[in-house]
């Protein structure tokens, strides 16, 4: 062996001498070994979302309403079942996108990369038993007792893993960031993490409670509603808004969000938080309206663009839905309020929750989602922009559909709306199906290769060649790099032309093969126009 351990003799003498410029001093070009090991984290949380969103959440739903229709009666349905719906919708899909894309996006905010990729994979694997651990539980009546109570505390130690991963003191961040966030984005994040934290002590507590006293599985209809105004306006409305400020802001080209409108908004949050663990639920309903317009107005979502909004790759009119989702933002926050005000018209606050899951929250991920995942999950492109078009349309009719006759059929015996309600149930399925298997084909797709021919080039390192495209390496191999093939170690420092060298292998051989295989990988978009300049032109 070498005098450093690390580097065995038998390797070529270029090899051991860029293992040797290494340990000496890092390389001087961005290592894409952290970003693919990230993007692979990140699939995996939205592969699990996008199971929860259409199996145990959805078809659940589905199934729950054309009982309800059925039997003209919103107590058709066990309790149990309909909560297990709304669990797996919350935490299953909602939760799981937040959390990875958290996990994901979150470091580079703070000018670093992620590194605790060990504990990002814990909290998908806590993540994902707890979650699913309560659906059958609940569901399935299976050991429910032990599900309730087990499944909450593995949540909670994923949230806990979670937190330790993302606000570790003492990681290095980008020179001159200030350890206290001025933007709003920052300040709603962090308020959506404790009102996460908060929801699932609460989700903890009654688990206690019914699991010790309860007769089924269903939480007190009180306790749930609390657990639900925690779920959705003290997390799920904050982190929409946090992330709203980030990419709704960049993709529609909007105008800075509003800075000074953060304490407000906390304030309101923290209200929102109080009245519901008081249960004082007429307050948290003018609360909930009052921070909705104090949302939309620090986001600007309804101001003009001030520059071109990014529609490459994507559905280009998707820019109307992230605003209406905040139409239906308002529609939920004032369906709420009425719920209170109204209490004959039972109904309503149903009708206030699917607008705010579905209409506002559904909507806009099915709207930014496209156009960012892809991205992040190594530089992918969206697999159909006609299926994201169909997904969004079909969405937001049966979203308005459901909205309406719930109102009507939950508050009156009889009529139209008892049948359309499974209608609508149905409409949405197919919407989520089309999502998730758009989604699902961008992740079978191979990444494309975002540069042009004369980038591959033998001065550039063959640990970059290998890293960020891995099928390269057999390919290599087989063209005669023979050392490849008998390690698994490839110093960061060595260049193509020096393997090819060390290994008696023309380099334009290797260009040639990498050349060829980069061809395959071109991104359709420099092929043909993406689907909204074709609909911009039809129109114009």
């Amino acid at each position: 062996m070498n005098r450093n351990a690390c580097i065995p003799d038998s390797l070529p003498e270029a090899w051991r001498h860029a293992f040797a410029r290494d340990l000496a001093e890092p390389a001087d070009h961005a290592d894409p070994g952290p970003e693919r090991r990230a993007g692979r984290m990140l699939a995996a949380f939205i592969a699990t979302g996008l199971v929860f969103l259409a199996l145990p959440g959805t078809l659940l739903g589905v199934w729950n309403l054309v009982n309800i229709s059925e039997n003209h009666s919103a107590s058709a349905p066990a309790t149990a079942w309909i909560q297990a719906h709304g669990q797996a919708q919350l935490f299953g899909w909602v939760g799981t996108f937040i959390l990875g894309i958290s996990l994901y996006v979150l470091p580079k905010f703070r000018g670093r990369s992620l590194r605790s990729f060990g504990r990002a994979w814990t909290v998908w694997a806590l993540w994902t038993l707890g979650v699913g651990w309560h659906w059958l539980g609940v569901v399935y009546a299976w050991h429910w007792r032990e599900a309730l109570i087990g499944s909450a505390v593995i949540e909670l130690v994923a949230f806990a893993v979670t937190l330790r991963v993302l606000f570790a003191p003492g990681r290095a961040g980008r020179p001159g960031a200030k350890s206290v966030p001025e933007d709003l984005g920052s300040w709603l994040g962090i308020l959506g993490f404790l009102g996460l934290g908060v929801t699932l002590v609460a989700n903890l507590v009654l688990s206690l409670q019914v699991a010790f006293k309860g007769a089924s599985s269903a939480y007190p209809l009180v306790g749930d509603r609390v657990f639900l105004l925690l779920a959705l306006w003290a997390f799920v409305a904050p982190m929409a808004w946090g992330y709203s400020t980030r990419f709704v802001t960049i993709f529609l080209g909007l105008e800075q969000p509003v800075r000074r409108a953060a304490p407000w908004l906390g304030v309101g949050i923290l209200a929102v938080v109080v009245f519901a663990l008081a249960r004082w639920f007429l307050a948290v309903d003018f609360v909930a309206l009052a921070i909705t317009a104090c949302a939309i107005w620090a986001l600007r979502v309804f101001h003009p663009s001030v520059r071109p909004a990014k529609r490459a790759g994507v559905y280009g009119r998707y820019t109307a839905f992230v605003r209406l989702s905040y139409v239906w933002l308002v529609v939920a926050a004032i369906l709420g309020l009425a719920s209170e005000l109204i209490p004959s018209m039972t109904g309503l606050g149903g009708a206030s929750r699917h607008a705010m899951t579905v209409g506002f929250v559904a909507l806009l991920i099915f709207s930014i989602g496209p156009r960012l995942l892809p991205s992040f999950l190594n530089g992918r492109e969206l697999a159909s922009p006609r299926l994201m078009a169909t997904s969004l349309w079909l969405l937001t009719f049966g979203c308005a559909l459901r909205v309406s006759t719930e109102s009507v059929a939950y508050s009156a015996v009889g009529g139209l709306a008892w049948k359309l309600l499974p209608v609508s149930a149905f409409i949405e399925l197919g919407a989520v199906l089309l999502f998730a298997l758009n989604l699902a084909l961008t992740l079978a797709h191979p990444m494309p290769a975002w540069f042009v021919e004369s980038s591959v080039r033998a001065d550039l390192p063959l640990y970059f060649y290998i890293t960020s495209f891995p099928k390269t390496r057999p390919l290599l191999v087989r063209a005669g790099l023979k050392t490849l093939a008998e390690t698994r170690r490839v110093p960061h420092s060595l260049t193509l032309g020096e393997a090819a060298e060390s290994d008696g292998v023309e380099p334009e051989v290797l260009l040639d093969v990498l050349r060829q295989f980069f061809a395959g990988r071109k991104p359709r978009r420099l092929d043909r126009p993406p689907l909204e300049q074709e609909t911009v032109s039809r129109s114009c």
